[in-house]
Formats: C-alpha cells, sequence, structure tokens
C-alpha cells in the first residue's frame, strides 16, 4: 500500500512540474510566459516600488507627505524630551539619536571617552541641577542618595549594587558611565529607551559633583571654607 502511496506522490510532482515550470510553446521551445505559481509566497507583494507613479492618488505620486507635526523614528526635536514631564528645551540638539557619535554613544570608535560633549560643556552648571532630578528619580531608588548603594531596592534583596563612590567606578570615563546608563550592567536594566540623551549625561555630570562632595579633603577648598570649617566647634 505504501508503495503505492509513493508512486502516486512522484507522479504528481512530476505532473505539477511539468505544467507549473516547464510550460513549452507549440512549436516546443520553452515558454517565455512566467510559470504558473501554486504558492505566491512573498514574490508579489501589494506595495508601491520607490519613485512608483500611483493611479490611487490624485498627484500620481505613490510615495506621500508626512503628517503635519510627526518626526521620523529616532529623531529629536530641538528642546524636546522624549519622556513625559521634561519639556525644559535647554540641551537636546536637533537630529537623529542614534549616531555613533560620542554624544550619542559615549564612545570614539571602540574607545570610551571622557569629558563631556561640545554641546553641553557650555551648560554644565544648569546640567547638574537637571542631573540631580533625574538621578533622584531614576538612580536613587537602587544606588542611595549619596550614590553608597544603599537604596530602598536592596532592601527588599535585590544584590550587587554598585557603590558609586567607590575608586572604581571614581576611575571611570565619563562615556563608560553614560554608556553603563544606556545599556545596562549586570543585574542593572539599559535606562536608554527610558532616559533621554541629554538628561543621561546631566545624571552623569550631577553623579561626578556627588562624589566630589562625598570624597572632598579639606585641603581642596577654598581657603574662606577651610577657616569656615576649622573656626566650628
Amino acid at each position: 500500500m505504501l508503495r503505492y502511496f509513493f508512486i502516486a506522490f512522484i507522479l504528481g510532482a512530476v505532473a505539477v512540474i511539468a505544467l507549473a515550470g516547464l510550460r513549452f510553446d507549440h512549436g516546443g521551445a520553452p515558454s517565455l510566459r512566467p510559470p504558473i505559481e501554486i504558492f505566491r509566497d512573498m514574490d508579489h507583494q501589494p506595495k508601491y516600488q520607490p519613485q512608483a507613479p500611483s493611479g490611487f492618488f490624485a498627484d500620481g505620486n505613490s510615495a506621500r507627505k508626512p503628517i503635519e507635526g510627526t518626526v521620523p523614528l529616532g529623531y529629536a526635536l530641538k528642546g524636546g524630551y522624549l519622556q513625559a514631564g521634561a519639556k525644559n528645551g535647554e540641551f537636546e540638539p536637533a537630529g537623529f539619536a542614534n549616531q555613533p557619535d560620542y554624544y550619542n554613544t559615549g564612545k570614539f570608535g571602540d574607545s570610551y571617552g571622557d569629558g563631556f560633549p561640545v554641546e553641553l560643556t557650555v551648560k554644565l552648571e544648569k546640567l547638574i541641577p537637571r542631573g540631580q532630578e533625574r538621578y533622584d528619580i531614576h538612580c536613587a531608588v537602587c544606588h542611595g542618595k549619596a550614590g553608597l548603594a544603599n537604596g530602598i531596592v536592596g532592601q527588599y534583596g535585590v544584590a550587587a549594587i554598585a557603590n558609586l563612590q567607590d575608586d572604581r567606578i571614581r576611575a571611570m570615563p565619563d562615556g563608560q558611565l553614560f554608556s553603563t546608563i544606556t545599556n545596562g550592567k549586570n543585574t542593572m536594566g539599559a535606562y536608554g529607551p527610558q532616559i533621554a540623551i541629554e538628561d543621561r549625561w546631566a545624571i552623569v555630570a550631577y553623579l561626578r559633583a556627588l562624589q566630589k562632595s562625598q570624597g572632598v579633603k579639606l585641603a581642596d577648598l577654598p581657603e574662606a571654607q577651610q577657616q569656615e570649617l576649622q573656626a566650628k566647634p
């Protein structure tokens, strides 16, 4: 019985190939007509090719103008942040947010950079208060207000929270801190989709100020502040 099944299957396959793919004209030459398609798959799709005309639209063009008020995916408006309640219009340069430059990645090629992007260096005074606000919202819950890894989350069993005052973190280039916020590391998730680029740099700026505030030496302070502190009982 199985033998008859295979014979029928082979004969059927030969018939399909002969009819669908090897058609001949009356003269015996292979047909120039397209073969019969049993399964169309995705060879023919109901779409317009680039620059193709259209009889559906009145202007004859298949390409349509973007809807007014919309922007391309990945494009950031000048002064616009990607999350609600963050539109202070200070830092974000207009352009696509997925460029392979230092501002967007924290890297120069394959190496982490140090220092702040040119777009932000002139605004550090405004950047630090903004970073404190964003740090308290997104980071303090794990790392703690002073970065000592004593946030509320650690009290509920979350392990391996980094101490941001550790010498290892202090020695990291600014670009590496930015990249860690963007992409996450170990048990820390990526905050790139949640925190706008300029806010990530603002957090880095505030973290540097926070590190200095917790590790400053008396000799590093201005002389007036040294005298003031020494005069206190």
